[in-house]
């Protein structure tokens, strides 16, 4: 699942360094949790609600 993290997120660029690293900190566990709940991936409370806080964020301008 590393590479499939590798090939999706290795090039992200949402226009914000901060989005970015959030992006890919959540990209890298979802893929080493592959298949699991998200609250047995997260390693904590705090950072379950992050990811959840994060996910529907309308900043993205994906170029299609």
């Amino acid at each position: 699942m590393l590479d499939w993290w590798e090939k999706n997120f290795a090039t992200l660029e949402l226009g914000d360094r901060r989005l970015n690293e959030r992006a890919m900190s959540i990209g890298y566990v979802l893929s080493l949790g592959f298949g699991k709940a998200l609250s047995e991936v997260f390693c904590n409370g705090k950072a379950l609600k992050r990811a959840y806080e994060f996910l529907p964020t309308q900043k993205w301008n994906f170029q299609v």
